[in-house]
């Protein structure tokens, strides 16, 4: 148990002041308590997932709910997506035991509240918008996404705590555009097709781009180039690198579009 300065300056105080060097005690204590807990609370929200195995259940939860939502609908190319996941995040000889487990968790009732209330109080932004990537990326496994699908998504995502303009960022990296990057992993590490990201590059800015920046077309030069630091830290990949190299490399992915949606938008507007 951590020591509490305002109960030990107090006692101290009053040993040696009496009761205005207790309360003195007591106030200056309590501002050092105070210094603190901010300090740990920050260095606490530096990561939420301590144990891969937590991460992968809970995508795994959620991923079933986007699946039953779709009236139960379970392609063959998700249950791809979810083995090949399992088999970066977790290795070849997990695999089999994982997908028995998503298999039972699909055929249970489901119940996502528990999974996002943690994720709402705990998890940070950027692991938030990994699972949200993953599931994006599981939803348009067939190369298409349904309204159940993305009704599905969007409420898990107001139940973590995301707000709505970087839901809508997520949702222009996969829906948004004719761009298909292929989801959580590169299309291309499952033998897929899909632009690459440099024929992207060479389209005209549009208000795709605008979204993924979470920034309004009618804003300022300077509104915008403060927008685009705000989202490329939020995607950086260092901010989850603990979660795995495979999954810093998906964010690689999704921080690379960021930086060609400012570059378009730049070079649509003329600014340096």
């Amino acid at each position: 148990m951590g020591c509490s300065f305002s109960i030990l300056l107090a006692i101290l105080g009053f040993a040696y002041g009496g009761f205005g060097g207790a309360l003195g005690g007591f106030l200056f204590g309590a501002f050092i308590d105070a210094i603190i807990n901010r300090t740990g609370s920050k260095r606490g929200r530096a990561q939420h997932y301590y144990k891969p195995q937590d991460f992968t259940d809970d995508k795994l939860i959620l991923a079933a709910y986007v699946a039953k939502a779709d009236n139960n609908r379970l392609l063959r190319s998700e249950m791809e997506y979810v083995r090949q996941f399992l088999l970066k995040d977790l290795g070849s000889s997990a695999v089999q035991s994982a997908m028995l487990r998503f298999r039972d968790i699909l055929n249970s009732d489901i119940d996502i509240t528990n999974v996002c209330a943690d994720l709402r109080q705990h998890a940070t932004i950027y692991e938030k918008l990994i699972i949200l990537q993953f599931l994006f990326g599981f939803a348009q496994a067939d190369g298409s996404m349904r309204q159940e699908e993305l009704d599905a998504i969007r409420h898990i995502s107001d139940l973590c705590g995301i707000p709505r303009s970087t839901f809508e960022s997520i949702k222009s990296m996969f829906v948004g555009s004719s761009y298909y990057g292929g989801g959580y992993y590169e299309q291309q590490q499952y033998g897929g097709g899909g632009s690459s990201s440099t024929s992207y590059s060479t389209r005209t800015a549009t208000d795709n781009d605008y979204r993924i920046l979470e920034v309004s077309p009618d804003a300022s030069d300077e509104e915008v180039k403060k927008a685009y630091r705000a989202a490329a830290k939020k995607h950086h990949p260092d901010k989850v690198s603990h979660l795995g190299e495979d999954v810093r490399k998906a964010a690689e992915v999704k921080f690379a579009q960021v930086n060609e949606a400012y570059e378009r938008i730049k070079k649509a507007r003329g600014m340096n």
